[in-house]
C-alpha cells in the first residue's frame, strides 16, 4: 500500500491548482455534501433520510472506527520523510479513516433510499478519500477501511432502525 500512497502523494507540491483543489475536496467538498443532503432531504419532504444517513455516518466514526482503534493503531503517512503534507495532521490513529468511515457511511445507506445520489455520494466520497491520501494525511488502505466500515453500518443501521426498532423509512 506504500506504493500506492507514494503513486498519489508523489504530484503534491508540483501544481498549485492542483493542490488547491486537493485541499478544496479533502477539507471543503464533504462539508458540501452534507449541506446537500440536507436540502436534498428537505426539498423531498424526506427530513429522516438525512438523519438516517448522518446517523449511519457517526455511527461508523465512532463506533466502528473506534473499536478499531483499541485494537489496532496505524501512523500516519505525514510522519515519513519523503511524504507531502498539504493539510493538518490529524493526531488519531490513521486505519480506518474517519472521513471515509463517516462519508462512506452516509453513501451506503443511501442506497435504501435512492441508487443514482448513492452512486453520487460513493463517487464523492472516493474523491474525498483520494484527496486526503494526496495531501498526505492517510495511507489508501485507510480509505479502504473506511468504505468497510462505512457499508457495514449501513447495514446495521438500516436494520436497527426500520427491522427491528420498526420505525418507518
Amino acid at each position: 500500500m506504500f506504493s500506492v500512497f507514494k503513486n498519489i502523494n508523489q504530484f503534491a507540491k508540483k501544481w498549485e491548482i492542483v493542490d488547491l483543489l486537493a485541499i478544496f475536496c479533502a477539507r471543503i467538498l464533504p462539508y458540501l455534501m452534507v449541506l446537500f443532503l440536507f436540502f436534498y432531504s428537505i426539498y423531498t419532504q424526506y427530513f429522516y433520510l438525512f438523519v438516517y444517513a448522518i446517523l449511519t455516518g457517526l455511527f461508523s466514526r465512532f463506533v466502528i472506527n473506534e473499536l478499531v482503534h483499541l485494537f489496532y493503531k496505524r501512523q500516519r503517512p505525514a510522519y515519513l520523510e519523503q511524504a507531502k503534507v498539504l493539510i493538518p495532521v490529524p493526531k488519531n490513529s490513521s486505519f480506518p479513516s474517519g472521513h471515509s468511515s463517516f462519508f462512506f457511511g452516509v453513501s451506503f445507506f443511501l442506497f435504501f433510499y435512492n441508487a443514482y445520489l448513492a452512486l453520487i455520494f460513493i463517487a464523492l466520497s472516493f474523491l474525498v478519500g483520494v484527496a486526503r491520501v494526496f495531501c498526505g494525511v492517510h495511507w489508501f488502505r485507510d480509505i479502504v477501511g473506511g468504505f468497510f466500515a462505512g457499508a457495514i453500518s449501513a447495514v446495521i443501521i438500516y436494520y436497527l432502525f426500520t427491522v427491528y426498532l420498526l420505525f418507518i423509512f
